[in-house]
């Protein structure tokens, strides 16, 4: 029970069911808690809990002077107190709130599923930018976590018949179907559970063998396994660390993804990556030495908006 937890001493420790308070004097006191607390992007993350609370879509709703118009109620207190608990926690903010934006959608968010990042939206940006209206587009996704690559793709070009989307999480799948349905996406999607091995071959239950993509994609896990030590705790304490460990040097789900392409990729057909800034030069030079076992073709490398090399793009010959 948050009320009895509360001290008597507590400005919001009232029985009156009348009790309100003005929202920027709420706001001051939990940030100040917050950055005494180390909790990163205190600011941000009290906005995001506040316009929630507030039912507000915009950030600027709630910022600066219209924060001291609001007064709370006692409702509206409580159920901050209980999300600026959970971000003390360091809990993410994605998970506090229970859904989060990427691109043109909302996605419903949950625990330990991989959070999106701002980086994925990019890589969606420059695999529709290659798009062409006038094809029917078929894509397999490895490692869907959110959904938020498929959906996005699927919600932006009606030129893609369908997308496979593969994840070794349980709950990754469910909350992928999860957001396929509350978008209305479902029927253009297929959505399996199997942890891809180092053979690249799927079940031919998830991908007939007959069955060529245009478009394999896939936010892999890329972090080497002695840096993922180093993450921040809202990471490791929260979401699905095998999104993020890649194994030694962080190819190893890299190397399964390029036989997966040798396998699935129709000829002229791409396989998009996100990945570590430090692997672009090493997995060029892995494709270069396998070109005649796969057929396939180094292409591009793409820096993201902080300058860092962080997509690449192979061509199957």
């Amino acid at each position: 029970n948050l009320r009895k937890s509360l001290p008597l001493s507590s400005p919001f420790h009232n029985s009156s069911l009348n009790c309100s308070i003005k929202a920027i004097d709420l706001f001051d006191e939990k940030l100040k808690k917050l950055i005494d607390e180390k909790i990163s992007e205190p600011e941000n993350s009290l906005e995001l809990i506040f316009a929630n609370v507030l039912k507000k879509e915009k950030l600027r709703e709630v910022r600066g002077e219209n924060l001291e118009k609001i007064e709370l109620t006692e409702d509206q207190i409580q159920e901050i107190e209980e999300k600026f608990l959970c971000r003390i926690s360091k809990m993410p903010t994605q998970y506090i709130l229970k859904e989060w934006e990427f691109r043109d959608l909302k996605l419903n968010m949950k625990i330990p599923v991989f959070i999106p990042r701002p980086e994925t939206e990019e890589l969606v940006e420059l695999i529709s930018q290659k798009l062409s209206p006038k094809k029917n587009y078929k894509i397999l996704e490895i490692g869907c976590g959110s959904g938020c690559i498929s959906l996005s793709l699927l919600n932006e070009h009606e030129a893609i018949d369908e997308i496979i989307a593969v994840d070794q999480s349980k709950s990754a799948c469910e909350l992928t179907l999860e957001n396929a349905k509350k978008l209305d996406l479902s029927h253009r999607l297929k959505v399996c559970k199997h942890k891809l091995e180092n053979d690249g071959l799927l079940p031919t239950d998830i991908v007939p063998l007959d069955l060529k993509f245009d478009l394999i994609i896939s936010n892999p896990p890329y972090v080497p396994s002695k840096d993922s030590l180093k993450l921040q705790p809202e990471i490791y304490l929260y979401e699905d660390i095998r999104a993020l460990d890649g194994g030694k040097e962080g190819l190893d789900v890299i190397n399964s993804l390029l036989n997966l392409s040798a396998n699935y990729l129709k000829p002229k057909g791409s396989l998009w990556l996100e990945i570590d800034d430090r692997h672009p030069e090493i997995i060029a030079k892995i494709v270069e030495n396998n070109a005649e076992k796969w057929n396939l073709k180094f292409m591009s490398t793409y820096k993201d908006i902080f300058k860092k090399n962080r997509f690449v793009e192979i061509e199957k010959c």
